[in-house]
């Protein structure tokens, strides 16, 4: 399925052409989705998304230079963060990018004028293909995701220092940056940046910690689902919130905290695992509740609409119903592993 849609996206000139591949994906998803082939169907949907933001990005910079539009950087880089950082989108997920760029100080003015004007034609560009604006504006439209290294640097020393809830909620979405077109080292840098950097100031670690521990997971002490109780999602539950974010942002800590400054999910739980962090056990149950979540959310979000994360508990299967209450209770699990990991630091 990937190499199809990749062939197709090298030669892809327009926001129409890329979202035919966008929607061809999901067709692709609904005739194949069965949860023996998800390892192999969620590789594919990520080739599938890098393919066709890179091509934007791509597509978005050839532009900017035709037009003659300020000064080009000598090095920069489109990253990514959100789920593609992460590599476990599903087909309908919204866009969560930023630009790092290096130039001598004196064109700097100059090189911001380029890179503004690139990500409003990449971003544009991506919302017509079937990405939707990020509703909390994290795309490189936005001057706080789209910096000089100069400009990063001094911005991540203000929220170092204040620890605000918005800064501390700003710094754990940026430690999802990975690089996806131009100069890679640049995010890489900057992410192996941030993860030292608030890995040696404990007082703010333990913040990060304790802002981990929210939202709680749906799931009472009888082990009954907590479901929406009215609107229009009344008796749904909603996928993300229900388990998925809490496990995702508790080995996104656990990862800084050991100073594994890996970009990804996955990769976080291995190495968490390899350095003694996550017993196997535990790393284990992670992993097994990581798919289950992951294969319920692509199972039920196939259509490009709103409201797609909620699922109706009754319209779950059985086996589902209980693998989903033990992904739950692992997640549970993981926050309260988290939270003494932040006892042991304030003691």
């Amino acid at each position: 399925m990937a190499e199809k849609v990749a062939e197709r996206l090298s030669a892809a000139e327009s926001a129409a052409e890329l979202r035919f591949c966008h929607d061809e994906l999901a067709r692709e998803l609904r005739r194949c989705l069965t949860l023996e082939q998800m390892e192999q169907l969620a590789s594919d949907i990520v080739c599938v998304h890098e393919a066709i933001l890179r091509r934007a990005f791509f597509l978005a910079e050839r532009e900017t230079m035709k037009q003659s539009v300020g000064i080009r950087p000598p090095a920069w880089c489109w990253y990514v963060m959100g789920s593609i950082g992460r590599r476990e989108p599903t087909i309908w997920t919204d866009q969560d990018h930023g630009v790092l760029f290096d130039c001598p100080e004196e064109v700097e003015a100059d090189c911001y004028e380029f890179i503004r004007h690139m990500a409003a034609i990449g971003v544009d560009m991506l919302h017509e293909a079937g990405y939707p604006y990020c509703s909390g504006y994290v795309m490189a439209t936005n001057k706080r995701w789209a910096q000089s290294v100069r400009g990063w640097e001094q911005q991540l020393s203000s929220y170092f220092e204040s620890g605000w809830p918005n800064d501390i909620r700003f710094l754990l979405i940026a430690m999802d940056m990975r690089p996806l077109y131009g100069d890679a080292e640049l995010a890489e840098a900057g992410r192996r940046t941030l993860f030292a950097e608030i890995a040696d100031r404990p007082p703010l670690l333990a913040r990060m910690g304790e802002h981990v521990q929210f939202p709680p997971v749906p799931l009472g002490w009888l082990g009954n689902v907590q479901t929406e109780r009215w609107g229009p999602h009344s008796g749904a539950v909603h996928m993300k919130q229900s388990g998925y974010v809490q496990l995702a942002n508790a080995l996104k800590w656990l990862a800084c905290f050991a100073r594994v400054p890996a970009a990804d999910t996955a990769e976080r739980r291995r190495a968490l695992e390899a350095a003694g962090v996550l017993t196997a056990p535990l790393s284990t149950a992670v992993g097994e509740a990581l798919s289950v979540y992951y294969s319920i959310r692509l199972k039920y979000s196939t259509e490009a609409r709103d409201g797609r994360e909620y699922v109706l508990w009754r319209t779950l299967e059985r086996t589902e119903q209980k693998q989903l209450k033990q992904a739950m209770r692992t997640a549970k699990r993981l926050q309260r592993f988290v939270a003494r990991q932040v006892a042991r630091i304030h003691a």
